[in-house]
Protein backbone atom coordinates (compact mmCIF):
# COMPACT_ATOMS: atom_id res chain seq x y z
CA UNK A 1 0.00 0.00 0.00
CA UNK A 2 1.38 3.34 -1.00
CA UNK A 3 1.61 5.89 1.78
CA UNK A 4 1.12 9.53 0.89
CA UNK A 5 2.88 11.96 3.17
CA UNK A 6 1.73 15.51 3.75
CA UNK A 7 4.60 17.80 4.54
CA UNK A 8 4.41 20.94 6.66
CA UNK A 9 7.89 22.40 6.92
CA UNK A 10 10.02 19.81 8.70
CA UNK A 11 7.10 17.72 9.92
CA UNK A 12 5.33 15.01 7.99
CA UNK A 13 2.23 13.04 8.78
CA UNK A 14 0.50 10.19 7.01
CA UNK A 15 -3.28 10.18 6.55
CA UNK A 16 -3.56 7.57 9.32
CA UNK A 17 -1.48 9.56 11.80
CA UNK A 18 -3.36 12.76 10.92
CA UNK A 19 -6.69 11.01 11.51
CA UNK A 20 -5.45 9.59 14.80
CA UNK A 21 -4.23 13.01 15.91
CA UNK A 22 -7.54 14.67 15.02
CA UNK A 23 -9.51 12.01 16.89
CA UNK A 24 -7.28 12.42 19.92
CA UNK A 25 -7.83 16.18 19.91
CA UNK A 26 -11.59 15.74 19.62
CA UNK A 27 -11.66 13.27 22.49
CA UNK A 28 -9.61 15.65 24.65
CA UNK A 29 -12.08 18.46 23.89
CA UNK A 30 -15.07 16.20 24.62
CA UNK A 31 -13.66 14.82 27.87
CA UNK A 32 -14.61 17.84 30.08
CA UNK A 33 -18.17 17.71 28.72
CA UNK A 34 -18.40 13.99 29.47
CA UNK A 35 -17.08 14.49 33.01
CA UNK A 36 -19.53 17.37 33.60
CA UNK A 37 -22.50 15.34 32.37
CA UNK A 38 -21.43 12.32 34.44
CA UNK A 39 -21.15 14.38 37.65
CA UNK A 40 -24.55 16.00 37.16
CA UNK A 41 -26.12 12.63 36.31
CA UNK A 42 -24.75 11.25 39.58
CA UNK A 43 -25.97 14.28 41.58
CA UNK A 44 -29.43 14.42 40.02
CA UNK A 45 -30.03 10.75 40.79
CA UNK A 46 -29.89 11.71 44.46
CA UNK A 47 -31.35 15.21 44.32
CA UNK A 48 -34.63 15.42 42.35
CA UNK A 49 -34.77 18.29 39.85
CA UNK A 50 -38.25 19.32 41.01
CA UNK A 51 -36.91 19.87 44.53
CA UNK A 52 -34.17 22.11 43.20
CA UNK A 53 -36.72 24.13 41.21
CA UNK A 54 -38.93 24.44 44.28
CA UNK A 55 -35.95 25.69 46.30
CA UNK A 56 -35.21 28.31 43.66
CA UNK A 57 -38.78 29.62 43.78
CA UNK A 58 -38.44 30.40 47.48
CA UNK A 59 -35.39 32.63 47.00
CA UNK A 60 -35.77 36.46 46.96
CA UNK A 61 -33.71 36.94 43.80
CA UNK A 62 -33.81 40.73 44.06
CA UNK A 63 -32.15 40.64 47.47
CA UNK A 64 -29.69 38.05 46.25
CA UNK A 65 -28.65 40.12 43.23
CA UNK A 66 -28.39 43.23 45.40
CA UNK A 67 -25.85 41.28 47.46
CA UNK A 68 -23.91 39.75 44.56
CA UNK A 69 -23.52 42.78 42.29
CA UNK A 70 -21.48 44.87 44.76
CA UNK A 71 -19.41 41.77 45.49
CA UNK A 72 -18.58 41.30 41.81
CA UNK A 73 -17.61 44.97 41.49
CA UNK A 74 -15.42 44.77 44.58
CA UNK A 75 -13.86 41.52 43.40
CA UNK A 76 -12.93 43.06 40.04
CA UNK A 77 -11.50 46.16 41.71
CA UNK A 78 -9.39 44.21 44.21
CA UNK A 79 -8.27 41.73 41.56
CA UNK A 80 -7.08 44.62 39.40
CA UNK A 81 -5.23 46.17 42.35
CA UNK A 82 -3.27 42.95 42.98
CA UNK A 83 -2.33 42.72 39.30
CA UNK A 84 -1.35 46.40 39.34
CA UNK A 85 1.07 45.86 42.21
CA UNK A 86 2.71 42.92 40.44
CA UNK A 87 3.11 44.89 37.21
CA UNK A 88 4.66 47.78 39.13
CA UNK A 89 7.05 45.50 41.00
CA UNK A 90 8.32 43.42 38.10
CA UNK A 91 7.80 45.60 35.01
CA UNK A 92 6.98 49.30 35.03
CA UNK A 93 4.32 51.68 36.31
CA UNK A 94 0.89 51.33 34.69
CA UNK A 95 -2.07 53.53 35.71
CA UNK A 96 -4.93 51.70 37.43
CA UNK A 97 -7.41 53.19 34.94
CA UNK A 98 -5.57 51.48 32.05
CA UNK A 99 -5.34 48.12 33.77
CA UNK A 100 -8.95 47.91 35.01
CA UNK A 101 -10.57 47.52 31.54
CA UNK A 102 -8.06 44.79 30.61
CA UNK A 103 -8.64 42.83 33.82
CA UNK A 104 -12.44 43.21 33.58
CA UNK A 105 -12.70 42.27 29.90
CA UNK A 106 -10.69 39.09 30.52
CA UNK A 107 -13.58 37.74 32.63
CA UNK A 108 -15.54 37.25 29.40
CA UNK A 109 -13.06 34.66 28.12
CA UNK A 110 -12.57 33.23 31.61
CA UNK A 111 -16.11 31.82 31.40
CA UNK A 112 -14.83 29.29 28.87
CA UNK A 113 -11.42 28.76 30.41
CA UNK A 114 -9.52 30.75 33.06
CA UNK A 115 -6.32 30.23 31.07
CA UNK A 116 -7.91 32.06 28.14
CA UNK A 117 -8.62 35.00 30.43
CA UNK A 118 -5.02 35.05 31.63
CA UNK A 119 -3.78 34.80 28.06
CA UNK A 120 -5.98 37.74 27.08
CA UNK A 121 -4.52 39.84 29.91
CA UNK A 122 -0.96 38.94 28.87
CA UNK A 123 -1.59 39.79 25.21
CA UNK A 124 -3.36 43.06 26.08
CA UNK A 125 -0.49 44.20 28.30
CA UNK A 126 1.95 43.26 25.56
CA UNK A 127 0.05 45.34 23.01
CA UNK A 128 -1.00 48.27 25.21
CA UNK A 129 1.89 48.63 27.65
CA UNK A 130 4.71 47.10 25.54
CA UNK A 131 5.62 44.54 28.19
CA UNK A 132 7.35 41.48 26.63
CA UNK A 133 4.80 38.70 26.30
CA UNK A 134 6.80 35.98 28.06
CA UNK A 135 7.68 38.32 30.91
CA UNK A 136 4.08 39.29 31.62
CA UNK A 137 3.12 35.62 31.26
CA UNK A 138 5.69 34.91 33.99
CA UNK A 139 4.01 37.44 36.28
CA UNK A 140 0.57 35.95 35.67
CA UNK A 141 1.98 32.48 36.36
CA UNK A 142 3.43 33.84 39.61
CA UNK A 143 -0.01 35.17 40.55
CA UNK A 144 -1.70 31.87 39.69
CA UNK A 145 0.74 29.89 41.85
CA UNK A 146 0.19 32.22 44.81
CA UNK A 147 -3.59 32.02 44.40
CA UNK A 148 -3.30 28.25 44.68
CA UNK A 149 -1.02 28.58 47.72
CA UNK A 150 -3.49 30.95 49.35
CA UNK A 151 -6.37 28.50 48.88
CA UNK A 152 -4.19 25.66 50.15
CA UNK A 153 -3.34 27.64 53.30
CA UNK A 154 -6.97 28.50 54.01
CA UNK A 155 -8.03 24.94 53.15
CA UNK A 156 -5.68 23.68 55.85
CA UNK A 157 -8.05 25.29 58.38
CA UNK A 158 -10.91 23.17 57.08
CA UNK A 159 -8.91 19.97 56.69
CA UNK A 160 -7.09 19.98 60.02
CA UNK A 161 -9.85 21.71 61.96
CA UNK A 162 -13.00 19.90 60.84
CA UNK A 163 -11.95 16.68 59.06
CA UNK A 164 -9.45 14.74 61.21
CA UNK A 165 -9.71 11.71 58.89
CA UNK A 166 -8.55 13.89 55.98
CA UNK A 167 -5.79 15.50 58.06
CA UNK A 168 -3.86 12.22 58.23
CA UNK A 169 -3.94 11.85 54.46
CA UNK A 170 -3.22 15.50 53.63
CA UNK A 171 -0.41 16.16 56.13
CA UNK A 172 2.25 14.49 53.90
CA UNK A 173 0.81 16.34 50.88
CA UNK A 174 1.29 19.70 52.59
CA UNK A 175 4.82 18.74 53.66
CA UNK A 176 5.76 17.70 50.11
CA UNK A 177 4.17 20.79 48.54
CA UNK A 178 5.85 23.10 51.02
CA UNK A 179 9.25 21.47 50.60
CA UNK A 180 8.91 21.38 46.82
CA UNK A 181 7.93 25.03 46.65
CA UNK A 182 10.80 26.01 48.94
CA UNK A 183 13.36 24.07 46.88
CA UNK A 184 12.01 25.50 43.63
CA UNK A 185 12.20 29.10 44.91
CA UNK A 186 15.73 28.51 46.27
CA UNK A 187 16.93 27.07 42.96
CA UNK A 188 15.46 29.98 40.99
CA UNK A 189 16.93 32.57 43.33
CA UNK A 190 20.37 30.94 43.08
CA UNK A 191 20.18 30.44 39.28
CA UNK A 192 20.32 26.70 39.71
CA UNK A 193 18.52 24.35 37.38
CA UNK A 194 17.55 21.06 39.09
CA UNK A 195 16.38 19.63 35.76
CA UNK A 196 19.78 20.34 34.19
CA UNK A 197 21.46 18.71 37.21
CA UNK A 198 19.37 15.53 36.77
CA UNK A 199 19.97 15.45 33.00
CA UNK A 200 23.70 15.98 33.58
CA UNK A 201 23.87 12.96 35.90
CA UNK A 202 21.90 10.83 33.44
CA UNK A 203 24.09 12.01 30.54
CA UNK A 204 27.32 11.20 32.38
CA UNK A 205 25.99 7.76 33.28
CA UNK A 206 24.93 6.96 29.70
CA UNK A 207 27.96 8.43 27.89
CA UNK A 208 30.65 7.75 30.46
CA UNK A 209 31.95 11.29 29.98
CA UNK A 210 32.78 12.96 33.27
CA UNK A 211 32.71 16.43 31.72
CA UNK A 212 29.24 16.06 30.17
CA UNK A 213 26.94 18.93 31.17
CA UNK A 214 23.32 19.49 30.14
CA UNK A 215 22.28 23.01 29.21
CA UNK A 216 20.47 24.96 31.96
CA UNK A 217 17.41 25.97 29.98
CA UNK A 218 14.97 26.04 32.90
CA UNK A 219 16.91 28.55 34.97
CA UNK A 220 17.29 30.86 31.96
CA UNK A 221 13.66 30.66 30.89
CA UNK A 222 11.91 34.02 30.62
CA UNK A 223 8.68 32.36 31.77
CA UNK A 224 10.27 32.04 35.22
CA UNK A 225 11.61 35.62 35.26
CA UNK A 226 9.19 36.90 37.91
CA UNK A 227 9.95 34.02 40.27
CA UNK A 228 13.66 34.88 40.03
CA UNK A 229 13.07 38.58 40.70
CA UNK A 230 10.59 38.10 43.53
CA UNK A 231 11.74 38.42 47.12
CA UNK A 232 10.06 37.19 50.28
CA UNK A 233 8.15 40.45 50.76
CA UNK A 234 6.63 40.10 47.28
CA UNK A 235 5.25 36.66 48.15
CA UNK A 236 3.89 37.81 51.51
CA UNK A 237 2.42 41.08 50.23
CA UNK A 238 0.68 39.32 47.35
CA UNK A 239 -0.98 36.94 49.80
CA UNK A 240 -1.98 39.91 51.98
CA UNK A 241 -3.41 41.81 49.00
CA UNK A 242 -5.40 38.73 47.94
CA UNK A 243 -6.83 38.16 51.42
CA UNK A 244 -9.63 40.81 51.27
CA UNK A 245 -11.17 39.10 48.25
CA UNK A 246 -11.37 35.80 50.11
CA UNK A 247 -12.73 37.37 53.31
CA UNK A 248 -15.31 39.23 51.24
CA UNK A 249 -16.29 35.96 49.54
CA UNK A 250 -16.81 34.30 52.94
CA UNK A 251 -19.01 37.18 54.12
CA UNK A 252 -21.10 37.22 50.92
CA UNK A 253 -21.58 33.44 50.87
CA UNK A 254 -22.47 33.52 54.57
CA UNK A 255 -25.32 35.96 53.91
CA UNK A 256 -26.39 34.54 50.54
CA UNK A 257 -26.68 30.98 51.86
CA UNK A 258 -29.26 32.16 54.39
CA UNK A 259 -31.45 33.42 51.53
CA UNK A 260 -31.55 29.80 50.33
CA UNK A 261 -32.41 28.42 53.75
CA UNK A 262 -28.88 27.17 54.51
CA UNK A 263 -27.22 28.32 57.73
CA UNK A 264 -23.48 27.65 58.03
CA UNK A 265 -21.41 28.97 60.98
CA UNK A 266 -18.95 31.62 59.85
CA UNK A 267 -15.84 29.81 61.07
CA UNK A 268 -16.93 26.56 59.41
CA UNK A 269 -17.56 28.43 56.16
CA UNK A 270 -14.13 30.06 56.43
CA UNK A 271 -12.50 26.65 56.72
CA UNK A 272 -14.53 24.76 54.12
CA UNK A 273 -15.03 27.36 51.38
CA UNK A 274 -11.38 27.09 50.23
CA UNK A 275 -11.90 23.35 49.80
CA UNK A 276 -14.87 24.09 47.55
CA UNK A 277 -12.78 26.55 45.55
CA UNK A 278 -9.91 24.08 45.24
CA UNK A 279 -12.16 21.28 44.01
CA UNK A 280 -13.94 23.68 41.63
CA UNK A 281 -10.60 24.83 40.19
CA UNK A 282 -9.73 21.36 38.91
CA UNK A 283 -9.56 21.63 35.08
CA UNK A 284 -11.72 18.56 34.44
CA UNK A 285 -15.17 20.01 33.69
CA UNK A 286 -16.77 22.72 31.57
CA UNK A 287 -16.67 26.17 33.25
CA UNK A 288 -15.92 24.39 36.57
CA UNK A 289 -19.51 23.14 36.72
CA UNK A 290 -20.18 19.81 38.39
CA UNK A 291 -17.11 19.70 40.63
CA UNK A 292 -18.25 22.87 42.40
CA UNK A 293 -21.76 21.46 43.02
CA UNK A 294 -20.38 18.14 44.24
CA UNK A 295 -18.08 19.95 46.68
CA UNK A 296 -20.91 22.06 48.11
CA UNK A 297 -23.06 18.98 48.63
CA UNK A 298 -20.25 17.03 50.28
CA UNK A 299 -18.79 19.63 52.63
CA UNK A 300 -22.05 21.33 53.70
CA UNK A 301 -24.42 18.36 53.82
CA UNK A 302 -25.00 18.87 57.57
CA UNK A 303 -26.22 22.46 57.22
CA UNK A 304 -29.10 22.31 54.79
CA UNK A 305 -31.24 20.24 52.48
CA UNK A 306 -29.41 18.86 49.44
CA UNK A 307 -31.83 20.52 47.02
CA UNK A 308 -31.22 23.94 48.60
CA UNK A 309 -27.46 23.43 48.53
CA UNK A 310 -27.53 22.37 44.89
CA UNK A 311 -29.76 25.31 43.98
CA UNK A 312 -27.42 27.72 45.75
CA UNK A 313 -24.24 26.29 44.23
CA UNK A 314 -25.69 26.54 40.72
CA UNK A 315 -27.07 30.05 41.15
CA UNK A 316 -23.94 31.35 42.88
CA UNK A 317 -21.66 29.85 40.24
CA UNK A 318 -23.62 31.13 37.26
CA UNK A 319 -24.38 34.53 38.81
CA UNK A 320 -20.74 35.21 39.58
CA UNK A 321 -19.66 34.32 36.03
CA UNK A 322 -22.45 36.30 34.38
CA UNK A 323 -21.98 39.42 36.52
CA UNK A 324 -18.22 39.38 35.96
CA UNK A 325 -18.80 38.99 32.23
CA UNK A 326 -21.25 41.89 32.19
CA UNK A 327 -18.67 44.02 33.97
CA UNK A 328 -16.19 42.93 31.31
CA UNK A 329 -18.60 43.89 28.53
CA UNK A 330 -18.96 47.36 30.06
CA UNK A 331 -15.18 47.83 29.91
CA UNK A 332 -14.64 46.05 26.59
CA UNK A 333 -14.54 49.21 24.47
CA UNK A 334 -11.76 50.70 26.60
CA UNK A 335 -9.89 47.40 26.76
CA UNK A 336 -9.73 47.19 22.95
CA UNK A 337 -8.13 50.61 22.63
CA UNK A 338 -4.38 50.65 21.98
Amino acid sequence: MRMISLWYGEYACTPISCYTGCMRQRLIKLLPWCVTVAIFAFILRRVPVQNVVAALRQVPLGTYLALMLPYSLAYCSLDTFVLLRLIQWFHHAVPYRRLLPVRAAAYILAILNPSLGQGAVAFALYRREHIPLLEVASTLLFLTVLEFCQLALYAAVGIFGFYPHLATAFAPVYVILGAGLGVAIFCLQQDRDPLAWILTRIGRWRTGQRDYRASARLANSRVLRTFKLARLQHYLLTLVYKAPNFLLAVAVHYLALQLFGVYVPWLRLFGLLPLVFLVASLPVTVAHLGTSQAAWLYFFADYGDASHLLAYSLVAHVTFMVLNSLIGVCFLRWALRE
